[in-house]
């Protein structure tokens, strides 16, 4: 579950902060755009008028260049107050202390409810993507969506902001603070 995109504009204009809030817009917004397949890109910051974003492989790269229009069109249709021209993936740190342990187990042995095959399915089959695309999206979303699972299980929390999961108290993608440490 994520902010109400109201929510965080009053919260910022509270705060004198509306200009941030307005110049990092697509930084809240992507979550709820992206879907699915967004789940496996991070945004990281606005720089200009691109949303760079951090993925975990040069796969997961490639693969999202594919659906970049795509992606900037749904995402300029519900950004109330900044303009993005262009979506740039960078490979992202991703290391093994914030993987979570997932590493160490068997990603074979996680199994994912019908309902959330059913959503990855519904995202990679957009019109457009060439068979062999598509097949290589929808493993990508399925290992980073038991990757998930199995951070979840361990421990880790869902940013109420972004999106994100994260092993501690604070949201290493947005900077969200879930508690006063």
């Amino acid at each position: 579950m994520t902010l109400d995109n109201d929510i965080l504009s009053a919260i910022f204009r509270r705060n004198n902060l509306l200009g941030e809030y307005e110049e990092q817009e697509p930084i809240f917004v992507w979550t709820e755009v992206a879907g699915e397949i967004g789940k496996i890109a991070r945004p990281k910051k606005v720089k200009g008028n691109s949303l760079v974003l951090e993925v975990p492989s040069a796969a997961a790269k490639q693969e999202l260049s594919f659906l970049k229009e795509e992606f900037l069109e749904k995402l300029n249709e519900n950004l109330e107050y900044a303009k993005i021209d262009n979506l740039r993936f960078e490979l992202g740190q991703f290391t093994a202390e914030n993987s979570g342990g997932s590493d160490k187990f068997d990603l074979s042995q996680v199994s994912l409810t019908e309902e959330e095959q059913e959503r990855i399915d519904n995202a990679v089959s957009r019109e457009g993507l060439e068979r062999k695309t598509r097949i290589s999206l929808k493993n990508l979303l399925l290992t980073q969506q038991k990757k998930r699972k199995l951070r979840l299980e361990n421990g880790w929390k869902e940013c109420p902001s972004c999106g994100g999961i994260f092993p501690e108290d604070k949201c290493s993608y947005c900077g969200f603070q879930t508690s006063c440490s």
